[in-house]
């Protein structure tokens, strides 16, 4: 699905590009004018050479911007090049080019590339800390009355940056990509929807993991800790209260499918009964809720509600409670704090006038102020369900998330039952769309289920094979989380702890009963109970 806007702008300046991938041509690729390129004049800032190691191809590493700031980076393999393009989404509110997460395309050969969307938050440095990239790109100053870079975080961005990475690596290697892919998960995977909804032509097969902000409208990184906030702003459960939480939910919910292992397989069937958590006479005050706390964990688990009864927002599923932390940041009783991204987003992004460095989010009123959220929202939010163009391309969609991600699956499980109703039903949907539910997995990765999909493998088996996404196999492993890194797959056996199949919505896999419940072919597939957020939203009688 080649980028047709391309065209004679490319053609032109190509003429003087270098005739072969090394280390010459990545050196003298910083002399291209890209500043005629339809919708993304380009310039390239820096390349360096990077030698072949152990793991990862020689590569071109590629440094530069399109006009007037939206950061791009690059890594172009040299000899090894597949033919293909992949560009890895980014997260949260982005601002750093961390191409180290593209490593495992890389190693496969990809040319790939990354965007900080238009903004540097505030630090321009690529080479930064895992703490320090989470601090940048949580902070939200830079859209402090920035409407254009809003508007570049949103999708033109990342329209800009894909244009101008496919340019530079046909310029770079003399062809251009064969097979263009598209990874991100949050923000990557927001990214990742908007791009079908909004420009279907950029990419063969898309990845998005937990897309963030489906809801225009989403509140829930700073309403549920109001949710636990007093009438003096003091918490009302604490952040010790979490594990015994936790504890006494899994023990109600874990063994319904059939296997007590610490993983809630479907978070739906089951309403935890919170009063077996009363606080006792004597009894050590984390260990236990009162009343008040008990009420408080309830609105969490249910959502949120205007006055004339009407939700606006999902609850969160059971057993995820130790990923609470974010909202429940202080003891029981301390004055409140907040997410800081959270605090950021209200004060620079979410509101129509920006209200600044010292709005608080105690004063947001759920009635008087959700309805203000929708404009910006929907600047953001990748809610449109008619993927036609991105269909009839033949562009392939694989959508994941994990039961255990506070971003909440129930929005995403709606926005794809619509979207497969506009393609004409779930049979013409599973054609290029399939969604996946992983039982356990935090945002991401992580958590107490499995996390490591390979799904750059099946979404290439898809794409180039037409070879239809069904079960997969996913892992647990003992050395880290989420994606293996550059040649991670396949996972070193001695690493995997134990394997889980995973099903198309809306099934997710049940033991047998028998068997070893560390491995994949002792699980089946059997139904959510997973209930339209639309038959749960309705105004209370």
């Amino acid at each position: 699905m080649r980028n047709i806007i391309l065209t004679t702008a490319l053609v032109a300046f190509a003429l003087n590009a270098p005739a072969r991938a090394d280390e010459a041509a990545c050196k003298s690729i910083t002399q291209l004018d890209l500043a005629a390129l339809p919708d993304a004049p380009t310039h390239i800032t820096y390349t360096v050479f990077v030698p072949a190691s152990e793991k990862l191809p020689a590569y071109c590493d590629v440094r530069g911007y399109v006009a007037p700031q939206v950061g791009i980076r690059l890594r172009i393999p040299d000899k090894a090049w597949n033919g293909k393009f992949h560009f890895e989404g980014c997260g949260t509110m982005c601002g750093v080019r961390t191409i180290e997460a593209a490593n495992d395309p890389l190693s496969r050969g990809y040319a790939v590339a990354v965007t900080d969307t238009g903004h540097s938050a505030p630090h321009p440095d690529d080479d930064l800390s895992d703490e320090t990239v989470n601090l940048v790109s949580r902070s939200g100053e830079w859209a402090y009355n920035n409407i254009e870079g809003e508007l570049d975080l949103a999708y033109r961005g990342t329209h800009k940056a894909v244009l101008a990475s496919k340019a530079i690596v046909e310029a770079y290697t003399g062809t251009a990509p064969r097979k263009s892919y598209w990874r991100g998960c949050s923000t990557g995977g927001r990214q990742a929807l908007n791009i079908a909804q909004r420009y279907p032509w950029q990419f063969d097969g898309i990845i998005a993991g937990a897309p963030a902000g489906v809801q225009p409208a989403y509140i829930n990184i700073f309403w549920r800790t109001l949710a636990n906030m007093d009438k003096d702003g003091r918490a009302i459960m604490g952040r010790e209260h979490l594990a015994a939480l936790n504890k006494a939910v899994v023990a109600q919910c874990d063994a319904k499918d059939g296997l007590a292992d610490g993983v809630i397989n479907d978070p739906w069937s089951c309403t935890p009964d919170l009063s077996v958590l009363k606080c006792k006479a004597g009894q050590d005050a984390s260990q236990c809720l009162n009343a008040n706390q008990i009420a408080a964990a309830e609105r969490i688990y249910r959502g949120a509600f205007l006055k004339n009864g009407l939700r606006v927002t999902p609850g969160v599923q059971p057993g995820a409670e130790m990923n609470w932390a974010p909202y429940i940041r202080d003891k029981a009783g301390a004055n409140v704090t907040f997410e800081p991204m959270a605090q950021d987003r209200l004060r620079y992004v979410w509101f129509d006038y920006d209200p600044g460095p010292t709005y608080s989010p105690r004063s947001f009123d759920l009635d008087r102020d959700y309805p203000r959220l929708f404009t910006k929202g929907q600047l953001q939010a990748p809610s449109n369900p008619d993927l036609a163009d991105f269909q009839r391309r033949g562009g392939k969609l694989i959508v994941y998330q994990g039961l255990n991600d506070l971003l909440d699956a129930g929005p995403l499980v709606d926005y794809v039952e619509k979207a497969s109703r506009v393609a004409g039903g779930k049979t013409e949907a599973d054609k290029f769309m399939k969604l996946y539910l992983i039982p356990g997995m935090d945002h991401c990765r992580g958590g107490v289920g499995v996390d490591t999909v390979d799904w750059i493998s099946a979404m290439e088996n898809w794409v180039e094979k037409n070879e239809t996404p069904g079960t997969l196999i996913a892992a647990r492993r003992s050395d880290a989380i989420g994606h293996p890194g550059a040649k991670g797959f396949p996972l070193d056996p001695a690493k995997i702890t134990k394997t889980r199949p995973i099903y198309p919505f809306p099934d997710v896999a049940a033991y047998t009963g028998s068997g070893d419940p560390a491995k994949a072919e002792n699980f089946k597939p059997a139904p959510l109970s997973y209930v339209p957020l639309a038959e749960m939203s309705q105004p209370q009688k």
